[in-house]
């Protein structure tokens, strides 16, 4: 190639041409031990750097490295200070510094009179690279009556008409031909040649120098324009005709579709991961730019690492979200800014990249009303940011727990899909982002599975983690990339709830939604029966917005959680949107609701009425009334309300009756678990679940104890031979409990 490094400055345009004294020793070669020099000295560890002592009071100058002096350069005068010059492609002869938009072929006028040239068309050039007169070598392509098709190029094919072959031999597919050109017209893309009968030559490479263009840069009117990008790629896809690459830059994510025969996979060296270099046409696919790729390379050493920094800091800089405050006055979710920056910041990072995010939230009103709010900020980036129209459905999935944390069958699921996605379409593995679920260190196990495959995690929660490493640094900090709850900046406050967090979260990823989803707060704490102070300043939102009065949002969570029962491992895709009041269809919201909320009345109604004669209501000694029900005798069984739900109906009956300010305990129990609910009057008696749960375990290591929640409302797991002593054991822990 004629354009090539510079010999007498090696590429760096300058050359050295004296020495001045050292500015910043001032010629003395040596500066003080604690000196600092803007950042020369950045990773110094310590003085063994420089071979010294740490007692020694000087150290040699980061500048001149001891000697007092430093070079004075200028530029190259063989290279005009550009790095690079254009020399003869046969010879090597310097013709003159070479800049972008040169000629980046030339044999110097020696070379011309003394050899015989033919010319190798390089993939890089195109119709209007063919010089009339000129010898080139080609690839005969197809025979026809008519003539001879010749490919000097994947894409610049010219045609010998029969009479100007030169015959004498069978002329097949495949061989190799001489051809010099005889007429050459770009827009038409075609080419007019006669056989050459040269013999004894020098061949030289024609390649045009096409500067790289930033996926963000590509547009409809570069159609059929010959491009240059570089990028990592993100997916592979293998279909009946060509194999798709998806490459991002950092500016964005555009497909290359290379073929190389139906079906088969072409540059199987080529990796998700890899960072390449792609040169080839800009095309259509679906109405969406699609590169036909003329040449793929793999970049190595320097200039992937060069491509990958690139990338890494343009995805850093369009991920950085933007502070927009928040919708509510909370000193709380000022001191947890930093985590929803970085869980917004993230998020978003994944969306510019084209990984797939994989959202878990718990089945019921806050859970999916944290789901949504996010889903609606989600979406629309994916949509705007890949070339893919299903881009939504491939990038993004939303799936229900029903575990209030990341059980083993649903992580063990989610690995088998990623796996089997990466394997069938080439999707990398997926971010992962759970919210009102995942941040106590019953979630850890699950956690230890997915991470092995390298899979970043987001946790969206106001479970209170239960145990600490240190004050703000929570177990389960150590297994997931960013956790987000208020328990690490005040203890026990469970009350600010996942949807009100996500909702926030949500506004940092793309503050567009904002209008969309204002109100979702005010039904997530309606549904948690939040009593933050945020919780208050939610409600005025949701009513200026959607006029929802406190009624009305108790109906929307009553029926989303009676749906939601039903739902099981269903997304409630479609419906939960109108009854969240997403898609602005008023009249079938109201419809939904005025046709669910009386029946999930009547089925709560019917339960507790049926139950209540079954529950052993006591006051103990200490005060508290005790209330127990055998929920596996004397509650619905695989129909609503579960027996979750029914120890909630019986706790309100007794609150309703008794006062929220009594202290009320209520347990429902079956043959392996225990429900709880306490009420504000516990608080008196410094009552929280998660302080009784490790003594229970600590007390009965056999029972096979798990469980947890918030302070006043949770759940126990246990082995079933073991449920009369940990009922036993946890009515020994409410007996005991002063009234303080």
């Amino acid at each position: 190639m004629a354009v090539k490094e510079c010999p007498e400055c090696h590429g760096t345009g300058k050359v050295e041409t004296g020495e001045k004294e050292c500015t910043v020793c001032k010629g003395w070669g040596y500066v003080p031990a604690d000196f600092k020099l803007e950042d020369k000295l950045k990773g110094y560890r310590n003085l063994d750097y420089f071979g010294v002592d740490e007692e020694v009071d000087e150290i040699p100058c980061p500048e001149c490295h001891g000697k007092g002096t430093v070079p004075v350069y200028d530029t190259c005068p063989t290279c005009g200070g550009t790095g690079r010059v254009l020399a003869c492609d046969i010879c090597g002869k310097i013709k003159g510094p070479w800049e972008p938009g040169m000629e980046t072929t030339w044999v110097c006028p020696d070379c011309l009179r003394n050899y015989k040239v033919v010319y190798i068309l390089d993939k890089t050039c195109d119709y209007e690279d063919v010089e009339v007169g000129n010898v080139y070598k080609g690839t005969i392509d197809r025979v026809e009556r008519f003539g001879v098709f010749v490919e000097l190029n994947p894409h610049v094919v010219g045609l010998i008409k029969r009479k100007d072959l030169l015959g004498g031999r069978e002329y097949k597919p495949g061989e190799e031909i001489l051809v010099q050109v005889l007429d050459v017209r770009p827009d038409k893309r075609e080419v007019d040649l006669i056989e050459s009968a040269l013999k004894n030559y020098k061949e030289v490479v024609v390649r045009k120098e096409i500067p790289v263009t930033p996926i963000a840069g590509l547009s409809k009117d570069m159609a059929g324009k010959t491009v240059r990008i570089q990028g990592r790629v993100t997916q592979i896809q293998v279909t009946g005709g060509p194999t798709v690459f998806t490459l991002t830059d950092g500016t964005g994510i555009t497909w290359a579709a290379a073929f190389e025969a139906p079906g088969v996979r072409a540059y199987p060296s080529i990796n998700v991961g890899d960072v390449v270099e792609v040169i080839g046409k800009i095309a259509f696919h679906s109405g969406e730019i699609q590169i036909e790729v003329s040449d793929m390379a793999k970049l190595w050493g320097p200039d992937a690492a060069r491509v990958r920094q690139a990338i890494e800091t343009a995805l850093d800089e369009r991920a950085q979200p933007k502070d927009v405050g928040f919708l509510v006055r909370s000193e709380v979710l000022e001191k947890l800014k930093p985590r929803i920056m970085k869980a917004a910041f993230m998020i978003r990072r994944a969306i510019l990249e084209g990984r797939p995010i994989l959202l878990r939230h718990h089945a019921d009103t806050d859970g999916y009303t944290a789901g949504l709010a996010l889903e609606y900020a989600i979406v629309p980036l994916i949509e705007q940011v890949s070339p893919d129209s299903d881009a939504r459905w491939k990038l993004f999935k939303r799936r229900p727990s029903r575990a209030p944390f990341y059980e083993l069958e649903d992580v063990l699921k989610d690995i088998i899909f990623m796996i089997e996605d990466n394997e069938k379409f080439g999707d990398p593995f997926p971010l992962l982002v759970i919210v009102d679920n995942g941040g106590t260190s019953e979630d850890i196990p699950a956690y230890k599975r997915i991470r092995a495959y390298g899979v970043p995690i987001v946790v969206i929660d106001h479970h209170d983690p239960r145990e600490w490493v240190s004050e703000n640094k929570a177990k389960v900090d150590e297994y997931v990339d960013v956790h987000v709850n208020p328990h690490h900046v005040k203890r026990g406050y469970y009350e600010l709830t996942a949807g009100m967090l996500a909702t926030e979260v949500a506004r940092f990823i793309n503050p567009e939604v904002e209008d969309k989803i204002k109100h979702l707060p005010a039904i997530a704490g309606t549904g948690d029966r939040s009593k933050a102070p945020e919780f208050y300043q939610y409600l005025e939102i949701a009513k200026k917005a959607k006029g929802l009065t406190e009624e009305e949002l108790k109906k929307i969570a009553e029926v989303i959680d009676h749906e939601a029962f039903y739902w099981k491992f269903m997304d409630g895709h479609g419906m939960i949107e109108e009854l969240l009041l997403l898609t602005g269809n008023l009249q079938r919201y109201r419809e939904l609701i005025n046709a669910i909320y009386p029946e999930v009345k009547e089925k709560q109604e019917k339960a507790l009425q049926a139950s209540l004669p079954h529950v052993k209501s006591v006051v103990l000694p200490n005060g508290i009334r005790f209330n127990t029900i055998d929920a596996d005798l004397f509650a619905p069984k695989f129909s609503y309300p579960s027996p979750g739900k029914l120890s909630g109906l019986i706790h309100d009956h007794f609150k309703e009756k008794y006062g929220e300010d009594s202290p009320i305990l209520t347990l429902a129990y079956g043959p392996d678990f225990a429900v709880v609910r306490a009420s504000d009057g516990m608080a008196a008696y410094g009552f929280d679940l998660n302080e009784i749960i490790p003594k229970l375990q600590e007390k009965l290591p056999s029972a096979g104890i798990e469980g947890g929640g918030h302070s006043y409302a949770g759940s126990i797991k246990f082995f079933e031979g073991m449920r009369k002593e940990v009922l036993e054991e946890f009515a020994k822990h409410v007996v005991v409990l002063k009234k303080k």
